[in-house]
């Protein structure tokens, strides 16, 4: 009994005998590959019918030890040779193999592995920048309903400066994102708090210079302007009531980057949310409710700004993103010198565009009132259509910044490959609905018939121009994340040069306001022409990697 039971042990645990193995074919894929012979066989061994055979369901077992890069589960059938002695029951038909290999290629070319990553920065981008806009509308609606004419004209005068006083220093968010980016990349959270901190040391010091400067100059900079004396007075009122927010808007700046080094734009979009709600809320109880005037108004807009960047704070805290050791003591000058150069030459560029759009506005100013109303619904659509473009390169820069941090360029490449498909993309369907209400649009923004003909008469040059703006952006994005802002800056600076020489002949001839914008947008081609220059150039930041790069 003993010996037979060992010699049952014996019979179980003996190796199965070599598995046969048979050519296959999968219907999916067209893959040849080797299965076993358990293919054709049930679980205790026994032969099925052929209509079974052919119908099973399994894996690939390829023949290398390297599993194959998608494991799936395909109905498998013999392949030609094995089929045709089988009645041609099973036969390959290689024409519908080859045609469903084409359309499975053609709906992952429609994907990426990098499109969740990439929307999840985009749409949260594009909600934020929309927002300021969309509550400054609201803002002013209140404001040009409640107090009048000439206290609407003093907040958009003050808005004017105000903005422009700012917008010069939005190198602190464009300069702390890829250092940020960087750090992450390698886990060194001692690096992200030490260039967070810096930045707001930065930023508040150059805000408060900005407070005082406003407060003491902003009489002489609305005289300088022009502004009558009752729009003055409440100019004046409204500018002290906002400029105590220049040092929060700064150290937004500064956070904001921080968040999109980390690849986060929902938290920014989240303090957006905060400070707009308590704006519209403050700006009813001071204006409406105690009537304050343009003073309440201000107020209200500069504790929404304290309040967006409270919250801020919290949660850059919350995170460990930043401690209050660095904070505490101020940064050495061989560290904020990086920051400050390459500020130096985002600032020149924003300033050499903004001067020439100024400039331009000024010629236009010459046609009169209908021109200039012309001009500005124009400026509208093209600034509101150029939104989607903004997020895109903000996603441009967190991604690109994060994989450069972490060396990998070929990564950068794609990520840029794709962002600057989906932008295209979206410039070519804003190009068709823009021609496609060309008639419709205009008369959305005014009433004033020969206004309208003229926006209509422009539309169409402005929407052609809408996937360069795209394509421009986003290279931008790539560029501002590998941290290349003196290339940026000699761009603006040959681009700006060769546009004003434009805007002189226009002012030299009479052109009209058709030509002006077609002037205006040489500032689209340029930065194409010279960021394309630099990405596809053997010293660009992403050399050797954008050939044959899959997006």
């Amino acid at each position: 009994m003993a010996a037979s039971a060992v010699a049952a042990a014996a019979t179980a645990t003996a190796a199965p005998p070599p598995v046969r193995l048979m050519p296959t074919r999968c219907h999916k894929c067209s893959t040849g590959s080797r299965l076993s012979s358990s293919v054709g066989r049930s679980s205790s061994g026994r032969s099925l019918p052929r209509r079974q055979q052919l119908g099973s369901i399994t894996r690939h077992r390829p023949l290398t030890q390297q599993p194959p890069p998608l494991l799936h589960r395909h109905r498998i059938t013999p392949a030609s040779g094995m089929a045709r002695g089988i009645g041609g029951e099973g036969e390959d038909d290689g024409g519908s193999v080859a045609d469903r290999a084409r359309s499975r290629a053609w709906f992952q070319g429609l994907s990426s592995p990098f499109d969740r990553e990439i929307f999840l920065l985009a749409i949260p981008a594009l909600f934020s920048v929309l927002l300021d806009p969309i509550m400054g509308m609201v803002s002013t609606a209140i404001v040009g309903s409640r107090l009048g004419t000439a206290s609407l004209a003093a907040v958009g005068l003050c808005t004017i400066v105000f903005n422009f006083s700012n917008f010069v220093f939005n190198f602190l968010l464009y300069t702390t994102t890829p250092r940020i980016a960087e750090a992450a990349a390698r886990k060194d959270t001692g690096a992200v708090s030490r260039i967070t901190a810096q930045g707001l040391w930065i930023a508040t010091t150059i805000g408060v210079c900005m407070s005082v400067l406003l407060w003491r100059q902003c009489p002489a900079i609305f005289a300088s302007m022009g502004a009558k004396p009752e729009v003055a007075a409440q100019a004046v009122a409204y500018m002290r009531a906002r400029c105590i927010a220049s040092p929060a808007i700064l150290c937004y700046y500064v956070l904001s980057g921080t968040f999109r080094g980390f690849k986060d734009t929902r938290s920014p979009l989240a303090a957006g949310v905060v400070g707009n709600l308590l704006h519209l809320a403050l700006i009813l109880v001071l204006v409406f409710g105690l009537g304050w005037g343009v003073a309440g108004a201000g107020l209200a807009t500069s504790l929404s700004h304290w309040a967006a960047l409270s919250y801020l704070i919290g949660t850059v805290l919350s995170r460990g993103y930043m401690r209050f050791a660095d904070l505490a003591r101020p940064p050495a000058w061989r560290d904020v010198a990086p920051m400050l150069r390459n500020g130096v030459f985002l600032s020149t560029r924003s300033l050499l565009a903004m001067g020439m759009l100024m400039w331009a506005t000024r010629l236009i100013a010459g046609f009169g009132a209908v021109g200039l109303a012309a001009h500005e619904v124009l400026r509208q659509i093209w600034v509101f259509s150029n939104q989607f473009f903004t997020s895109m390169d903000i996603a441009t820069q967190s991604l690109v910044a994060f994989h450069l941090g972490k060396g990998d360029r070929r990564s950068a490449a794609a990520v840029f490959r794709r962002t600057l498909t989906v932008a295209v993309a979206a410039g070519v369907l804003i190009t068709g609905g823009l021609l496609a209400s060309q008639a419709s649009l205009p008369a959305v923004f005014t009433k004033d018939a020969e206004v309208v003909r003229q926006v209509a008469m422009v539309l169409p040059l402005i929407a052609a121009f809408m996937p360069l703006d795209a394509a421009a952006s986003v290279m931008d994005g790539v560029l501002l994340g590998s941290q290349e802002a003196g290339w940026l800056s000699k761009t603006m600076a040959i681009t700006a040069g060769v546009c004003g020489i434009g805007l002189l002949f226009c002012q030299r001839q009479g052109w009209p306001l058709i030509t002006i914008w077609a002037v205006i947008k040489f500032l689209t081609v340029g930065r194409l022409i010279g960021n394309t220059w630099r990405l596809w150039s053997p010293k660009g930041p992403l050399a050797g990697e954008l050939r044959g790069v899959q997006a």
